[in-house]
This record gives structure tokens, C-alpha cells and sequence, in this order.
């Protein structure tokens, strides 16, 4: 399936979601309840350095709290307002946010509006206050003429101020003797004023000048208390601008430094702060998205988790964002991938957006379980090279770092420095870098023209010809991903279909249609593969659907069906262990282990026969029938010489070569000399790949093959 048949937006329906859902990550904290990182400690002292306790009036110092973006700042802002507030009820505390606002004359107009607005909401201000309001009009008016946005908000001051903000405006008084008056006014107030101006560096260089000149200016007063909240590297560049080289950040620096008397970073976040953080708000979804009660002890939840606030994860807003992202997308995909990896994907989706357009664009080479011709020659050709080559060219470059490799690496095994092939012993069905999964979260159930549930039903009602028929049609028409995606999502809500007519129809489909030898590597085999793996998703998700896979399988092995039923029987062999193969318990349990082995046997006899006319490999998409006789011991020498025998034909070679190599398959030289005479069998490869006429697949499988399996 190629990248373009996936939707353009595939985050478009988790970002209404997330902004529509409680708890908004964008949103700061508002109170000491929300603080999960003991923050409040910090906060009494920041207010006990602008307050002064024995007083109870402000200091008239200006303080910088400094921080990266989604640090934490404003919600350090917000504590520190709902403090005060409950600290001493009689403070004005003005809230003032530049990036509300645009244009010099604005910023101060509203700045001023601002403070006037605090003092007039305030039902117990003095006429004193008042007084200090007046002539807070007259010295914004002086400082930014242009600006009267300001004026219609003193109406009730005018109403409840005796005339006090009309004197002042017609006073012929200069700047200098408001600011003087305005200091005087000030120092008799008897309650403390606080400013928090919030976002300082999220707006243009020009109003952060302008703010600064603010805060430098206007703001320049005792009795008021600033705080500004900004990210100090931002701000020194904007107020450094227009000098060149190392000069314009000194010259910002100190700039900045004549501004704020004290600047204060943000508490440091450990990373252990970050995992007691990520494991909280999870807990805050654990009901609503049926996470495991005890996740917080599941080892790749912990190494997940480690890696993301180790590595990968720098701010609180982080930690949010990624909550909120999956919120919303474990919300749409609950049940269907598997939640570990789903939130590692959330976090490739807050911190690496680019790098997911690449796996958007090229689901491919994200997962060892390929599903298009171009996949497998895309796969085939980068087969040997290292996990940090392939990287190397697919991230973006600004996303080309370690931690991003990292965490991809641990979503997508293929793509880690761990062996070749770790991916496909991982035991969970629903794990993202399998197919099913990756397209499924990549779709978010929304690809134009997928298979609707009315659609599934109607079809597997058919008869096993026309079910048969339109697999075929959908195979052609470059949409069978989609209908077997579907397929898999609904098919054990479907117990009232007819399951043996249905099997019978896929085993119709899947039959290889002539027995003519493969010329080029097939994604049929992968199709049938899929398909097979339906029925065992659907008995490892229900363990009740296992006696009618036991029917299902007993019906069409009893009709000769030898393609499903051999892809069965080979994990079946696995899950119980038998022939002296590791046992895999991933498996779904369809035939018990006496069953397996009878059928192994009775299998293997007849493929026996097959081959021996000639009328086996030639016929199949794969080689299972001859790893299963390997096992049960039945391929013996003379099956050996009708291979060998079979080999020297070049069509012969060529697709036993794609079987044994071709796509993401390997096999070591012991198990190509039990089949045939290896060392022919490799002069006859060597001879081969002289020739001009190989198709690309069987070119890269023959290189592979002479390679020893890469």
C-alpha cells in the first residue's frame, strides 16, 4: 500500500479531539491542587521577595522568571496569583499579556488599561487608589499619545473618583512631574501591587522592546511589583537586535539586566519528576481507555517511559501534549494497537511531527511485513544495511537525532540496532510495527474508500466463489489492505455468519491459480499470510472462537485445502513445540499437539507425492509444505534429487531462490543443504546473476542468497 493512499491529515481527528477534550494540554495549571510537582515552595519565596511581609506593601522590584517554552511559567504565574490573593485579599494583582496585543501604542495602552481596570474592579479601592489611577491615564496618555484605546475604561472611575482622572487629563503637568507625583502616590499606598506580565517571548522583537520599555518606564514605580515570565535566550536576542555578531547578545544581556533586578529560572525538572508526571496523567485515562490496572510496573511501559523523560521529553507542556495526543488517539484505536507502542507513537507525534510524515508517506519501511511489489524491492535493496544507515535516510534533518532514533528504534524494531529480525519474534499480535496496526493508526479508521462494516457483511454472506471473486477484484484493484484491515477489525463481532463458507471462499483466493513457476516476488503470499492471521487474532482475542477455528481448519483439510491450512499447521508445530522447534506461545490454539502431529504427518505425505510429480513448488506462493516435511522428517534423498533435478531449469531456480530469499526471508546454508545440493545450487546462483534478463526481486534475493542471508 503506498503512502499516498493514506489520508493527508491523519492527526485531524485526534487534534479536534484533543482541543475539544477536558484538560487541555496547551492550558497551564490554575491551582495549588493541579501542582504535581511541589511548586508551591518556590512560589512563597517568589512572593516574599516582591512583597514585603512586615509592610504588607510591594518592594517595586522587578523579577524575571525564566524557562524554556512549556516549561511551566505560566502556570508558576498562576500560583503565584491564587498565593497573594489568599495571602493578602486587599492586593491588586494585574494580569497583563503582550501577545493579546499588537503594536507599541497598543501594548501600552492596554498595559495601562490594565492597571486602571484591577483598581476599578476592585469594590474596597480608595479614593487614594483612585487618585493613583488618574494619574496612571494622564501618564499613559503623555507616553503613548496616539493611544486613547484606553479612555472609555475610566468612565466609572471618572463616576466614582470625583472628577479626580478630568483634573488630572487637563493638567499641563510634564512627564517628569506625573512620574514624580505617580512615585509619591505610590509610596502611601498601604496595599501591595503586583503586575505578572505572561508570554514575553512568544511575541515579535519590536513589542518585546516595546514591553521592555514598559516595565523600564512606566512600571518604574515603588510600591508595584513586577513579574515578567519569558524565555531568557529569546528575549535577550529580540532586545539585542540590530548588533552584530557575540556584541548583540552582550548588549541584549544587558539590556535586560537594567529591566529586571532578579531573574529567576524555573525550578529544574528531573527526570524522575517527568515519569511520576506521565504515570499520573495516564492514571487520570486508565478507566476511560481500559489501560491495564498495573501498567505503571510493566517493563516496556517503564523502559518506554525512562526513554521519553531521559531523552525525548523536556517540559511539562510536553508531558501534557503527549497525554492529550493520546487521549485522544488511544480514544479512536482502543483494543486495536497496542497501547505502549500507541504512546510511543504519540510522542513521535508531539516532538517528531516530520518524521511521521515519513512514515506516513512510506509505511513500508517502518515494519518487516510488507505489502506492495514496490515495498518489497524497496526492502530488499536495503536488506544489508545498518539500522542507523537506513535512518540516516528517512528522518528529516531536523529531526535527525538520537533520541528521535531512539524511540523509533523502540516503536519499530526493525528500525534498531538490535539483531536483524527481533521484530518478528515479538509475541504481540498488536504491536505497531506490524501491518495491521501501523495502517490502522496511520488511518485513524478514516482512508477514503475503505470497506465499510455493511460491506464486510454483504460479502462474506456470498458463496465462496463470488467471495473468492471479489477478493481477487480487490487484490487487483491495489485494495485488499483495506479489506482485510476491516475484515480483521470486525470479524469476531460476526459470529453469526457461516465461518466454514466463508474460509472456503478465502481458500479459493488463495490457491495459487496455475502451476507455472513464480518469474518475480509476490505480495500474494503475503495477502494469504494476512488473511491466515485473522483467525488466529480473532481465537488469541476469544479464546471461545477456538472450536470453530478447529472446524474451520478440520473442514478445509478434509477438501484438500493445502495453502491456509499449511500456514496454520506451521504455528500450530511452533505453539506446541513439536519436531524439536522452540515453542512460541504467541500462537492461537486451533488443533491440539497430538493433533498437530498427526496432521504434520499426513500433510507431509502427501506433499511428498506432489513433489515427486513434480507438482509441489511449482504450484505454491511459499515453501511451508517443505519446512513442515523438513520437521516431520519425510523429505528424504529422493526429494532432493527431483529439486536438484528441477534447479537446472533457470524458471526453477529463480523462484525457488525468491522462496528462500526473497522479501524479508532468509535461510541459513544447513537448511538450503537438507533441501538440495547446496554447493550446485550456489554455482548455478553465480552462474545466474551474469545473466541480463533477472527481474530486480529475484537479482536482490540471488545477491542475498550468495551473501549467506545478509
Amino acid at each position: 500500500m503506498a503512502g499516498k493512499d493514506l489520508p493527508d491529515d491523519p492527526t485531524s481527528a485526534a487534534v479536534e479531539a484533543i482541543s475539544s477534550s477536558p484538560g487541555h494540554p496547551e492550558r497551564p495549571i490554575e491551582q495549588a491542587s493541579e501542582d504535581a510537582l511541589g511548586r508551591m515552595n518556590f512560589v512563597r519565596r517568589l512572593a516574599d521577595a516582591l512583597i514585603d511581609k512586615s509592610t504588607t506593601k510591594s518592594r517595586g522590584i522587578a523579577v524575571g522568571i525564566t524557562g524554556p517554552w512549556g516549561s511551566g511559567k505560566s502556570s508558576v504565574l498562576n500560583l503565584l496569583r491564587q498565593h497573594i490573593k489568599e495571602t493578602y485579599p486587599q492586593a491588586l494583582v494585574v494580569n497583563f499579556d503582550p501577545w493579546l496585543v499588537s503594536g507599541r501604542n497598543d501594548l501600552i495602552s492596554e498595559f495601562i488599561s490594565e492597571l486602571i481596570r484591577t483598581i476599578n474592579a476592585d469594590p474596597k479601592a480608595s479614593e487614594r487608589l483612585k487618585k493613583i489611577g488618574a494619574t496612571i491615564a494622564k501618564y499613559g496618555e503623555l507616553i503613548a499619545p496616539a493611544a486613547a484605546t484606553w479612555i472609555p475604561l475610566l468612565g466609572p472611575i471618572i463616576k466614582g473618583g470625583s472628577g479626580l482622572i478630568k483634573d488630572a487629563i487637563k493638567s499641563d503637568e510634564s512627564l517628569t512631574g506625573l512620574k514624580s507625583r505617580l512615585t509619591k502616590e505610590l509610596a502611601a499606598v498601604d496595599v501591595p501591587i503586583v503586575v505578572l506580565i505572561d508570554e514575553l517571548d512568544r511575541v515579535e522583537d519590536e513589542e518585546i522592546r516595546t514591553v521592555a520599555q514598559l516595565v523600564r518606564s512606566v512600571a518604574d514605580f515603588p510600591g508595584i511589583s513586577y513579574v515578567l515570565a519569558y524565555d531568557a535566550k529569546r528575549v535577550i536576542q529580540a532586545l539585542g537586535r540590530g548588533t552584530d555578531g557575540a556584541r548583540a547578545e552582550d548588549r541584549g544581556r544587558a539590556y535586560l539586566e537594567k529591566i529586571v533586578q532578579l531573574q529567576i529560572p524555573l525550578p529544574v525538572i528531573f527526570a524522575n519528576e517527568l515519569t511520576h508526571l506521565l504515570a499520573s496523567e495516564l492514571s487520570a485515562l486508565k478507566s476511560e481507555l481500559r489501560l491495564p490496572e498495573n501498567f505503571q510496573s510493566i517493563e516496556r511501559y517503564q523502559q518506554l517511559a525512562k526513554l521519553l523523560t531521559e531523552e525525548v521529553i523536556d517540559t511539562i507542556r510536553d508531558i501534557s501534549r503527549l497525554a492529550g495526543t493520546f487521549h485522544a488517539i488511544a480514544g479512536m484505536l482502543r483494543d486495536e494497537v497496542d497501547w505502549i507502542d500507541l504512546l510511543g507513537f504519540c510522542a513521535l507525534l508531539t516532538k517528531a511531527p516530520q518524521t511521521v510524515e515519513v512514515i506516513r508517506a512510506k509505511p513500508d519501511q517502518f515494519t518487516d511485513e510488507i505489502f506492495s511489489e514496490a515495498g518489497m524491492v524497496r526492502a530488499m535493496t536495503t536488506e544489508k544495511q545498518s539500522a542507523d544507515e537506513r535512518l540516516q535516510g528517512l528522518l528529516p534533518a531536523s529531526e535527525n537525532n538520537e533520541s528521535i532514533k531512539h524511540l523509533l528504534g523502540f516503536v519499530f524494531p526493525v528500525l534498531s540496532g538490535s539483531s536483524r529480525g527481533s521484530s518478528r519474534d515479538d509475541t504481540r499480535f498488536d504491536a505497531l510495527f506490524r501491518r495491521r496496526p501501523l495502517l490502522t493508526t496511520l488511518r485513524l479508521g478514516l482512508v477514503p474508500g475503505e470497506y465499510s462494516r455493511a460491506d464486510i457483511e454483504a460479502l462474506f454472506v456470498k458463496k465462496p466463489e463470488d467471495i473468492a471473486a471479489k477478493l481477487r477484484e480487490a487484490y487487483q484493484s491495489d485494495t485488499i489492505t483495506q479489506l482485510i484491515d476491516r475484515f480483521d477489525d470486525i470479524y469476531s463481532e460476526l459470529p453469526s455468519i457461516d465461518h466454514v463458507n466463508l474460509w472456503q471462499g478465502i481458500a479459493i483466493f488463495a490457491k495459487k491459480p496455475d502451476c507455472e513457476w513464480i518469474r518475480s516476488y509476490s505480495p500474494m503470499h503475503e495477502v494469504v499470510q494476512n488473511l491466515a492471521e485473522v483467525l488466529e487474532r480473532c481465537v488469541r482475542r476469544n479464546p471461545f472462537f477456538q472450536s470453530t477455528a478447529t472446524t474451520i481448519f478440520s473442514n478445509l483439510r478434509n477438501q484438500g485445502e493445502d495453502e491456509l491450512t499449511a500456514l496454520w499447521l506451521r504455528r500450530q508445530i511452533f505453539l506446541h513445540g513439536l519436531f524439536g522447534r522452540d515453542r512460541r506461545t504467541e500462537n492461537a490454539l486451533i488443533l491440539t499437539d497430538q493433533q498437530t502431529d498427526a496432521v504434520a504427518k499426513d500433510m507431509s505425505h502427501n506433499w511428498r507425492t506432489q513433489h515427486l510429480s513434480r507438482k509441489l513448488i511449482r504450484c505454491r506462493w511459499d515453501l511451508s509444505p517443505l519446512y513442515t516435511m523438513l520437521d516431520t522428517g519425510i523429505w528424504d534423498d529422493p526429494c532432493r534429487k527431483v529439486l536438484d533435478d528441477e534447479l537446472a531449469d533457470d524458471r526453477a531456480l529463480d523462484a525457488f531462490t525468491l522462496m528462500l530469499f526473497g522479501g524479508n526471508y532468509t535461510n541459513g546454508k544447513e537448511t538450503v543443504e537438507k533441501m538440495c545440493s547446496y554447493d550446485p545450487y550456489m554455482a548455478r546462483v553465480e552462474a545466474r546473476l551474469a545473466s541480463n534478463d533477472l527481474h530486480e526481486t529475484v537479482r536482490v534475493a540471488m545477491e542475498k542468497a550468495k551473501s549467506g542471508g545478509w
